[in-house]
């Protein structure tokens, strides 16, 4: 007579046994998808391929995100794609017009691509966003390349202007191939020196020159230029 009630317990007990034991057990997070998998996997063997597979796997199936697409824009950069790169930019810059990453990759983009004119726009944007002295001093030497010589004279006065001129340095090629680390100050006076030596004005060239070895008596560039000028003097001179 006592057995259903004391086994029909023991049931019970058993039960509530299992339920706390299931409450009390983690939730575990659920795996990773695919395409989040590979990308990581592609991010740690530094393969930026993958990771662009991966990311257009994603956006085609989670839909479009900005942040999906400023990390395309970024792997197609790393990548080489620099097309690609440009057109996300450009889209999410619809978007986010101040965004300054986005920004350097478009100009950075149009400058490998060699498409001075339209990386000479994007520095310009670039630095109206940034306000970086090494910005506009790539807008500068966009400048000088285009033959716009008026506006680069204007791009280095505003350069020099700036405190941070002389403190902050950048890296330039020398005539010997090599690399030199200069001042920003040092480097904007010497394109100054070559505008007007290309201008037929040598006593504000070598000014100009004289200048840029003041600031850094160890520039190679605007030591080779300025002798180059003497050179120039001498000879005509002669004439």
């Amino acid at each position: 007579m006592l057995r259903w009630p004391i086994w029909g317990l023991a049931c019970a007990l058993l039960w509530a046994q299992k339920k706390k034991a299931s409450q009390a057990e983690p939730t575990l997070p659920p795996p990773p998808a695919p395409a989040q998998k590979m990308y990581a996997q592609a991010v740690r063997y530094g393969d930026p391929l993958t990771q662009i597979v991966a990311l257009h796997w994603r956006l085609a199936t989670e839909g479009p995100s900005s942040g999906l697409r400023d990390t395309l824009a970024q792997a197609y950069f790393q990548a080489g794609f620099y097309r690609q790169a440009i057109a996300v930019a450009e889209e999410l810059l619809q978007e986010q017009p101040r965004n300054a990453d986005l920004a350097e990759i478009r100009a950075l983009s149009y400058f490998y691509l060699q498409d001075t004119k339209n990386a000479l726009d994007a520095y310009e944007k670039l630095y109206e966003i940034t306000q970086s002295p090494f910005h506009l001093y790539q807008v500068i030497t966009l400048q000088f390349n285009l033959q716009r010589y008026g506006e680069c004279h204007a791009s280095i006065d505003r350069l020099l202007s700036l405190p941070e001129a002389e403190r902050l340095t950048v890296r330039i090629s020398t005539q010997g191939g090599e690399t030199q680390e200069v001042p920003l100050k040092a480097a904007a006076l010497n394109v100054r020196g070559v505008l007007y030596r290309i201008q037929k004005e040598p006593e504000k060239a070598k000014a100009a020159f004289e200048e840029a070895l003041k600031v850094f008596p160890g520039f190679l560039l605007a030591k080779g230029n300025l002798e180059d000028l003497s050179r120039e003097s001498a000879s005509a001179t002669k004439k």
